[in-house]
């Protein structure tokens, strides 16, 4: 059995890594969104919007995390262009995207309350090692 120390040290780990995860989602999140606004801004006004029919692409339409490369060329695309499509590939990677985020920080938060747990123990640990003393 890890001894407490050692169950702490890499709860803190896994938490700064998972912290470090959510950063990179919501920086990608922010790109991806931004990157559809200007698609939008280029293709066309506000009532021509409602006629294409891009509130419905929208929606989620994949919950696993896209990857790196799928991002990249979605922010960065060869040639850049704007079209109907691109913007349901950019709504469809932030859907994806929030759907990752929320799992990661799920994830952090159940890693800090065992975290706080095992400091919780640790701390009981240490306090009845110095009373035996």
């Amino acid at each position: 059995m890890a001894t407490p120390d050692a169950v702490v040290a890499q709860l803190r780990h896994s938490r700064k890594e998972m912290r470090r995860e959510l950063a990179r989602v919501r920086w990608w999140r922010s790109l991806v969104q931004a990157r559809r606004g200007l698609e939008v801004a280029q293709l066309t006004d506000a009532e021509e919007l409602d006629r294409l029919g891009l509130a419905d692409a929208w929606e989620a339409l994949a919950a696993d995390a896209p990857t790196s490369g799928e991002l990249s060329d979605a922010v960065w695309p060869e040639p850049p262009s704007a079209t109907p499509s691109s913007v349901e590939t950019l709504a469809a990677l932030d859907s994806r995207l929030e759907s990752y985020e929320t799992r990661v920080a799920r994830n952090v938060e159940t890693v800090t309350a065992q975290m706080v747990k095992a400091l919780g123990e640790q701390h009981r640990m240490d306090a009845r090692s110095g009373h035996d003393g």
